[in-house]
C-alpha cells in the first residue's frame, strides 16, 4: 500500500479521503464546480514520526482516527502556510492564520479543518520524544504560535529534506533528521518570549550547529569526538561549539551520548547485525568502556543491549 492516496466515494466510504500515517483527511466532498480539484502533497515516513507538505485540498481532519482501536500517542504540529484552519481539542476552538501553528494531539478527540487553496506544514512525532525538547508539553497543546520567519524557513528546509530522505537511509540518519526536527518545533513554539535577555539564534548560527551535528552524525564512532576537534572542522573556537548547544538547554556531551546510543539502539535492533558481539557494536556507536555502555543504555532505553536484542529476535 502505498504511504499516501486519495480514496474516490463508495458505499463504505461517504467522502473522499487523503490518508498518511496514522491520521485520515476526509475531503469534503461538496468541491467547488468554478475551478479544478488539484491537491498536492509530499510527504515522508520516519521512524515514529510523519512529514507532510500539502495544498490544494479542502480537508477535515479529527483525532483519533475511529478505524484505529488504540492509537499512538503523537503530538501533530500543523503550521499554516498559505490561507487558514480551524482546530478544536482540549475544550479550545481557535483559528489558525497564515504563519501560524497549533500543536494537537492524536490521543484526545478534536478536529482540524481547512478550506480549499490552504497550504500544510505537519509533522506529526512521538510525545516522549517532543517532550525531551519542549518541556511542559501539555501546556503548550491549542496554543496558536507565531512562526519566526528565520526559524519557519530553517524548519521547512529540514522537512523537505526529511520528505527527500531515501528510503534506504541508515537509521542513525533518519533519527538525527528527526532530533532536529524536534528541535525546531520546541524552538517555534516557545519562542523566546520567556528569555527577553536572549535573542533568538539567527539561521546563521542554526545553520552551524546544523553542520556541526551532522559532522557528529558522520564521525559517533570516533572515540575522540570533542567540541575541539568539532571545532577545528568547523573553524570556530570550542567555547563556541558549547555555546550553540547551550542555547538549545543541552550540553554537547549530552547530546553527543544520546546520539551514540540512538545509534548503538538502531545497530542492535538490525537483523543484519544480530550475530555481532555488543561489544563491537558499542565501540562502533564509539563508547570504548563496555560497562559505561551497558549502564547509561539502561538507564535510557530501560532495557539493557542484550535483552533489547533477545526481545527482537523473540518477536521475529
Amino acid at each position: 500500500m502505498p504511504d499516501s492516496f486519495i480514496a474516490t466515494a463508495s458505499e463504505n466510504l461517504p467522502a473522499p479521503q487523503l490518508q498518511f500515517g496514522r491520521l485520515t483527511f476526509n475531503v469534503d466532498s461538496s468541491l467547488p464546480t468554478d475551478a479544478p480539484f488539484s491537491p498536492s502533497a509530499a510527504f515522508r515516513r520516519l521512524p515514529g514520526t510523519i512529514v507532510f507538505i500539502g495544498a490544494g485540498f479542502p480537508a477535515d481532519s479529527h483525532m483519533p482516527d475511529g478505524t484505529i482501536a488504540s492509537p499512538a500517542d503523537d503530538v501533530v504540529f500543523a503550521a499554516v502556510l498559505k490561507g487558514s484552519a480551524r482546530a478544536s481539542q482540549h475544550g479550545r476552538e481557535e483559528i489558525i492564520e497564515q504563519d501560524h501553528a497549533v500543536l494537537m494531539t492524536t490521543r484526545d478527540v478534536g478536529w482540524h479543518t481547512s478550506s480549499r487553496g490552504t497550504q500544510h506544514l505537519i509533522v506529526q512525532v512521538d510525545r516522549a520524544a517532543l517532550a525531551i525538547k519542549l518541556a511542559n508539553l501539555s501546556t503548550w497543546l491549542m496554543r496558536p504560535v507565531l512562526l519566526e520567519a528565520q526559524t519557519l524557513r530553517l524548519l521547512m528546509a529540514h522537512c523537505q529534506a526529511a520528505i527527500d530522505l531515501d528510503g534506504s537511509a541508515p537509521p542513525h540518519l533518519q533519527h538525527h533528521v528527526i532530533a532536529d526536527l524536534c528541535s525546531l518545533i520546541a524552538l517555534l513554539t516557545i519562542g523566546w518570549e520567556d528569555h527577553p535577555e536572549t535573542s533568538p539564534p539567527s539561521s546563521t548560527r542554526m545553520l552551524r550547529l546544523h553542520a556541526i551535528k551532522t559532522s557528529i552524525e558522520a564521525g559517533l564512532g570516533n572515540h575522540c569526538l570533542s567540541a575541539e576537534t568539532l571545532a577545528a572542522a568547523q573553524q570556530i573556537s570550542p567555547d563556541y561549539v558549547r555555546k550553540l548547544f547551550r542555547e538549545h538547554d543541552l550540553s554537547l556531551s549530552e547530546y553527543l551520548l544520546e546520539r551514540r546510543l540512538a545509534f548503538a539502539h538502531a545497530l542492535l535492533l538490525d537483523p543484519l547485525r544480530a550475530n555481532e558481539r555488543i561489544g563491537k557494536i558499542a565501540d562502533e556507536a564509539g563508547f570504548n568502556d563496555l560497562s559505561y555502555f551497558n549502564r547509561t543504555f539502561r538507564r535510557r532505553y530501560a532495557t539493557s543491549p542484550s535483552d533489547l536484542r533477545r526481545e527482537r529476535k523473540s518477536s521475529t
